[in-house]
């Protein structure tokens, strides 16, 4: 039989990786979750680096039970002389004593674990410390606190029970079931089973067999021991030196810790959380063995109804406006008809008026005319954001919850103040010209041109009329002169050529309007990403990263 019960595979093989999966979920979950429980995870982690470098071939085994258990009878038992002092009054031990097999005094190892009182011990097994702890109930509360600190640093735990109080509900619920995970460093002894007959002693060990199933250790045997008259004392003698033996009961105990530690945090995880799907289970696991990942992305749709917000917020609607005015204002100086084509100039640029000129060397100095949000407008953006947090972080504890919801919102007012920089700096196409303006201005020249032309061959014809001189051959355009067609003909023309292209600067002006639109919300959705939706997709992350890693360990 193995001197340990081995439920899991090998976990020791592990156990570097095991602790540095910890240690990144500790990163991971740092000031999100309940002090207590991170402290003990840390401690955990500290402790783990300590004792590894703590006298690796020692297998440290503590007797603990409760008072009138027969510990320090049962350790002086397996020490072969008295060391522990045996008396009837209660409790007699009262801090940790040592027992120390082999040549090495382990002295850097026990004042680690805090046992001043030591001893030396002859034979076999070597590499053994078998401690003597004070009794877990003991009146004295030091005494149960330095019981219940030396069960959290030493490799193998020995419960010693007796036939009295092996049901005691102290013992079982405070120290065994939350044990559990310990079973495979863990030996239970019945003790002083002389007080007993074979028939009440068959009932004894099967009640304390149930009662450890029920507590989550039913694999681990119980040795029946007398301590008094020596029963037992070769099985337990050899159970212990074969643990010793292995020199792999610190490292099976780090394990355990490790699976006890993790199983903490994710019940710690699961508290205040909504239940979605991918939460950490409060049985340690990762809710149901195939429930998804935890998502790590927001919501396109709550991202959407936030970048629309903060569109409003930073004025795209005003500057699509001004951009179409804008357009339609340069056009009208390039394609209305030339006499009247100067009066486009008496109008100001709606895009200079609002400071939106060319764009700024540097995005950070650049600012703009634009009004500021109204409340309403900011209210929209922050009521978005709070939207976009409480839909993406239902599967976050209660706290971690609101730290996310806290640092997000209290990007938002740097979030509004950046995006009238984004917007100065955003390329409006003021200064693009299309081919088609210097195409029809050509025309329109040509054609005023000829028209001036047709009133001045009219303007000499009529003075020569008037001065009565021979008026030369005009030649004709079918029934008109020549110089009443170009007149007519290039101020009509013109006229037309201005109407056509002032429908022709509307559409034109549309199609600006709408492209600066779309790359101002784009330019809108790049900062709301970076300012907003990436940190809060920074901290699912953090929390898919604990999520995964505490599953994995707490299985």
């Amino acid at each position: 039989m193995s001197p340990l019960r081995r439920r899991h595979a090998d976990l020791t093989a592990t156990l570097p990786d095991d602790l540095q999966r910890l240690r990144e979920a500790l990163q991971a979950a740092d000031g999100h979750l309940p002090a207590p429980v991170l402290e003990s995870a840390t401690a955990l982690l500290d402790r783990a680096e300590e004792r590894q470098n703590l006298a690796a071939g020692r297998t440290v085994v503590a007797l603990l039970g409760a008072t009138g258990s027969g510990k320090s009878s049962l350790f002086n038992a397996l020490l072969g002389r008295d060391v522990a002092t045996v008396a009837a009054r209660r409790p007699t031990t009262n801090r940790p004593l040592a027992a120390v097999w082999g040549d090495d005094d382990a002295a850097e190892l026990l004042d680690w674990l805090g046992v001043p009182d030591r001893t030396t011990a002859d034979g076999a097994p070597d590499g053994l410390v078998l401690l003597d702890l004070p009794d877990i109930d003991s009146t004295a509360v030091e005494h149960r606190q330095i019981a219940a600190r030396m069960a959290g640093r030493v490799d193998v735990l020995v419960w010693v029970l007796d036939p009295q109080k092996y049901a005691d509900g102290i013992v079982h619920r405070d120290y065994l079931a939350p044990m559990a995970a310990h079973a495979d460093v863990t030996l239970v002894v019945l003790n002083q089973v002389d007080t007993l007959d074979p028939v009440e002693r068959h009932g004894v060990l099967g009640d304390l067999a149930r009662l450890l199933e029920r507590d989550g250790l039913g694999g681990v045997d119980v040795l029946p021991v007398s301590a008094r008259q020596g029963t037992g004392l070769g099985p337990l003698r050899e159970r212990i030196g074969a643990v010793a033996a292995t020199t792999r009961a610190a490292q099976l105990r780090l394990a355990a810790d490790v699976r006890t530690t993790a199983a903490a945090l994710a019940r710690a995880a699961s508290d205040g959380a909504d239940g979605a799907d991918g939460a950490v289970g409060a049985d340690g696991g990762a809710g149901d063995r195939d429930a998804q990942p935890a998502p790590t992305a927001a919501a396109d749709r709550d991202v959407a109804r936030l970048v629309g917000a903060a569109a409003q917020a930073a004025g795209v609607d005003a500057v699509r406006d001004a951009t179409r005015g804008s357009y339609i204002r340069a056009a009208r100086r390039h394609v209305g008809w030339p006499p009247v084509r100067w009066l486009a100039r008496l109008r100001p640029d709606p895009l200079k008026r609002l400071h939106l000129g060319e764009r700024a060397q540097d995005v950070r100095l650049a600012r703009t005319s634009l009004p500021g949000p109204t409340p309403v407008q900011e209210a929209a953006v922050r009521a978005a954001a709070h939207a976009l947090v409480a839909r993406s972080t239902t599967h976050l504890p209660g706290q971690w919850r609101a730290d996310v919801l806290e640092d997000v919102t209290g990007r938002i007012p740097a979030l509004v103040d950046s995006l009238d920089q984004q917007v100065a700096g955003t390329e409006l196409e003021q200064t693009r010209e299309p081919a088609w303006w210097r195409l029809l201005g050509v025309l329109q020249w040509l054609f005023l041109l000829a028209a001036v032309a047709g009133a001045l061959w009219l303007g000499v014809l009529a003075g020569m009329a008037y001065l009565q001189l021979p008026a030369p051959v005009t030649p004709m355009a079918g029934p008109l002169p020549w110089p009443t067609v170009l007149l007519a003909g290039g101020v009509a023309v013109g006229l037309v050529l201005a109407l056509l292209g002032s429908l022709a600067a509307r559409v034109g002006a549309r199609r600006r309007a709408r492209r600066v639109a779309q790359r101002l919300r784009a330019v809108v959705s790049e900062t709301v990403r970076e300012q907003v939706v990436g940190p809060l997709e920074a901290h699912l992350g953090d929390f898919a990263t604990f999520h995964g890693l505490v599953g994995a360990l707490a299985r």
